[in-house]
């Protein structure tokens, strides 16, 4: 119990400090204001990178750790470095953003704390699905900001911040686009590339949880070609024997069994 403590106290900053960072995105905070969200983000960073030295410390392969969990590194870059490279931006709040979304992978840890959920997702594809999901999270952050990129400053757009860029991305992916159209053409590129991407992982995303699905059937399927009461069942259905023998049978088998 005690053991799960520090984690969850990690994870319940992490989410704090999520609403935190997408509350400043939705307002515009002072600067003494701006100075105490980007302390308070520091702190849950260390903490996540010290979490993270702690268990690569402790673990027996080091290079297969990082290999398993690369997706914490970006997840760990203080907002602040995000804030200062804006500064030289004529697209500030795309960059934080970038930023705040990247800190949505720290949320992953989670899973850590419930071997329920940990087990479960084992089933569904384990790793490889968890591996997967990440490629896309991080492919649709750098979609999105391309395409905000790109559009915001065209007069007839209707793409004015990030999150109109986020939502249009989402429906590209998903091949439901009937969202506003892209105006330059870099934009139609990216509107390009999105739409394969969507079609490509969610064909895999499909098929990975179809094969963890199937697995997990087959591996909690209990072996019965021994089992004598399933030989007399299949035999019986074969017209090798009748339904009086079969029962017959069958008791005989159950009293074997008591005895």
């Amino acid at each position: 119990m005690k053991r799960k403590i520090g984690p969850l106290l990690i994870v319940l900053l992490s989410i704090a400090d999520l609403i935190v960072l997408v509350g400043m995105l939705l307002t515009l905070p002072t600067n003494a204001t701006g100075g105490i969200i980007y302390s308070f983000d520091f702190l849950v960073v260390c903490l996540l990178a010290f979490s993270f030295s702690r268990r690569l410390k402790v673990s027996k392969h080091r290079k297969g750790f990082l290999f398993k969990y690369w997706y914490e590194i970006p997840g760990m870059i203080p907002i602040v470095v995000f804030a200062l490279v804006a500064q030289g931006s004529d697209i500030p709040d795309g960059i934080i953003t970038v930023g705040v979304m990247l800190r949505g992978l720290a949320m992953i840890n989670a899973f850590k704390l419930s071997p329920n959920l940990e087990e479960k997702s084992k089933i569904l594809g384990g790793h490889v699905l968890l591996q997967l999901f990440i490629i896309f999270f991080l492919t649709l952050i750098i979609l999105t900001f391309l395409f905000y990129s790109a559009e915001h400053k065209t007069p007839n757009s209707q793409i004015k911040n990030m999150g109109d860029a986020l939502w249009w991305t989402i429906q590209t992916t998903s091949t439901a686009t009937f969202g506003p159209n892209p105006t330059t053409d870099v934009g139609r590129i990216v509107g390009t590339i999105t739409m394969f991407v969507g079609v490509g992982i969610t064909g895999t995303f499909i098929s990975t949880l179809a094969a963890g699905l199937t697995k997990s059937r087959i591996k909690d399927t209990p072996n019965n070609e021994n089992d004598p009461e399933q030989i007399l069942k299949m035999r019986l259905a074969k017209g090798e024997i009748t339904k009086e023998v079969f029962l017959e049978l069958k008791r005989l088998i159950s009293s074997e069994g008591k005895n």
